[in-house]
């Protein structure tokens, strides 16, 4: 951590109008990772490799240690003081469970010592007053005789979409992989660098003259408008959490995680692989991405009554041969 703190600096990041639209909710995801070689436990994902190398990753990604605040004009911004810095929740603990275990349990993260907080899908602050909303949580959870770890996240979507969330994670992975080389000078790999562009207005700026009109279900959604939204504007993101938070605790709707083994997605990978044209390289984060934007557009298709979120999870789940479809609980 004091690589990161002696390296970030104070900066202003604004948030456009698409950003504030996932500002009530956190993207959560489980990396699940099975010891099945039965490598001793200071060599298996070791806890201090793994945390100095997220806070080495936090130096590329210093939004993360960022206060999400609200301006006069009702947007968005993140601030980044390096006098007082917002800095992610990271946990590394170990649990009575064997791996084996989560089979069982159908990788019900509920059974892990894992903070319901962090777990709901909306990002809150522990109080209603005074207390800031934290951009990320992390959890290393090490099951019992080094059988397996599971690395869970969540993160605000304001800050990341799915894309730039994997990109963190695998980023993350790259130099966790770097620190546990040798570390003599002559068998250490140099660092692996990496570049990034984090102006928001690039992808504007790029962007095709060419359109297409959108659909009418997204129409409705940027248009629609009413009392109740547009009071919920002026709210601060850590009032808008627990607003949400409350709206949700009053539903019947759980929060359902979905478990995919990395043999299918690089059976899956490997398959379309085969037909790329040459020196393209697809990643199992392609084929995630590419299921998504299948499956939402027939979720659209779908919808009419429906609603697309049962839709999504239904069809997402079908399409990695998990079943038949089903009613999801989330």
């Amino acid at each position: 951590m004091d690589s990161f703190l002696s390296t970030v600096s104070s900066q202003t990041i604004r948030l456009d109008g698409y950003d504030t639209m996932g500002s009530p909710i956190s993207i959560p995801l489980c990396y699940w990772y099975e010891n099945g070689s039965n490598v001793p436990r200071d060599e298996f994902m070791p806890a201090k490799a793994l945390e100095n190398a997220f806070y080495k990753t936090l130096e590329e990604f210093p939004i993360l240690a960022g206060y999400v605040k609200i301006d006069t004009d009702r947007k968005l911004f993140v601030e980044v003081n390096k006098g007082d810095l917002n800095m992610p929740v990271y946990t590394d603990t170990v649990c009575d469970l064997d791996y084996s275990d989560m089979h069982k349990f159908g990788f019900n993260i509920d059974r892990l010592p894992i903070s319901s907080s962090s777990k709901c899908g909306v990002p809150v602050s522990p109080g209603l007053f005074g207390k800031k909303i934290k951009t990320a949580y992390v959890h290393v959870v090490r099951f019992k005789d080094n059988g397996g770890v599971l690395v869970y996240a969540s993160i605000m979507h304001c800050l990341f979409d799915g894309y730039g969330f994997t990109r963190l994670v695998n980023r993350w992975a790259e130099i966790a992989r770097w620190m546990v080389q040798p570390q003599d000078a002559a068998n250490k790999a140099p660092f692996p660098a990496c570049e990034y562009i984090y102006d928001r207005a690039v992808p504007t700026s790029i962007r095709s003259s060419e359109t297409t009109s959108l659909d009418s279900s997204m129409v409705k959604t940027l248009q629609s408008s009413n009392i109740i939204s547009k009071c919920v504007t002026w709210l601060s993101p850590e009032l808008r959490g627990q607003l949400l938070k409350r709206v949700i605790d009053a539903t019947s709707y759980t929060c359902s995680f979905f478990h995919i083994p990395s043999k299918t997605m690089e059976s899956i990978r490997d398959s379309v692989q085969r037909h790329a044209p040459p020196g393209i390289r697809y990643s199992i984060n392609d084929v995630i991405i590419a299921y998504l934007t299948i499956v939402v557009a027939q979720a659209k298709k779908q919808a009419n009554s429906d609603r697309i979120s049962r839709r999504l999870a239904s069809s997402f789940r079908t399409a990695f041969g998990q079943g038949k479809k089903s009613k999801p609980t989330g």
